[in-house]
Order: structure tokens, then sequence, then C-alpha cells
């Protein structure tokens, strides 16, 4: 005969879980808002300037400083969880499978926005360089 396997939640850990996760997105929120009311952003040329240490550069730069890979780490940390938790679940899934499937179901949701981000990051990474504007 077959054991069936039911996902009973303790209501005080679902209390606990859905409390730290509004507590989490609300200090996110909070944060945010307050970073906005103290430092709205102001487009000045000034900021898209660049600078040697702090100071107003004085002469021509050796090099460009390339953002091009963060794209990528985008990427691999929203990639990676998912096959870390994929091979929980195949250690887990013929005990609970509803339960880790309904787990890993949520991880790949919150997972998706990230790599959404960083794959269409990936395609504009020609955004990310620095470019020297020619002096007349």
């Amino acid at each position: 005969m077959l054991k069936t396997t039911t996902f009973l939640v303790d209501t005080s850990t679902l209390i606990a879980f859905i409390l730290a996760l509004a507590g989490g997105i609300a200090f996110g929120v909070i944060g945010f808002t307050i970073s906005r009311v103290v430092a709205p952003p102001k487009p000045m040329p000034l900021k898209n300037e660049r600078f040697d240490c702090g100071n107003i550069p004085t002469k021509q730069g050796r090099g460009k400083l390339t953002m091009q890979y963060f794209a990528y780490l985008v990427v691999f940390l929203a990639v990676e969880p998912v096959f870390i938790y994929s091979f929980l679940l195949l250690m887990d899934a013929h005990q609970a499978f509803f339960a880790t499937s309904t787990l890993f179901g949520a991880i790949l949701l919150i997972l998706v926005p990230p790599l959404i981000f960083g794959l269409d990051a990936a395609r504009k990474v020609r955004l990310w360089e620095m470019r020297e504007e020619k002096k007349k």
C-alpha cells in the first residue's frame, strides 16, 4: 500500500514566516522611500564626469573601467540557487513531493525577476562602459 504524505504547516510557523517576510519587505520599502526623500535624484552633468580619487581630472586617463561582467554576475547569482535547490529537491522528493515542489516553485518565482534583469543587462553591455567625451 502506498503511503501518502500531506503538507501540514503549523499555524505559528506560518505566521512567523509571513511576519518575517512582511517585515523584510517593509524595511526595504521604508529604506528606499527615505533615500528618495533625503537625497532625490537630480540630473547633473558633473555626476557623469570621471574623477581621479575624488578630484576633477587634470589630464587624460590611462584606461577605461568597464562593468561588462556585472550582468553575467547577476545571471550567475540568479541561476546558481536554482541548481542547488534542485539537488535538495531531488533528495527530499521521495518523501514529500508536493511540499518540496511547492517550495521549489516559489524559489523559482522569486529568482525569475533577477534573471530577467541580468539577461536584459547582458544584452546592453555597451551601456555599462565608461565613455570619455572629447573636449573641444
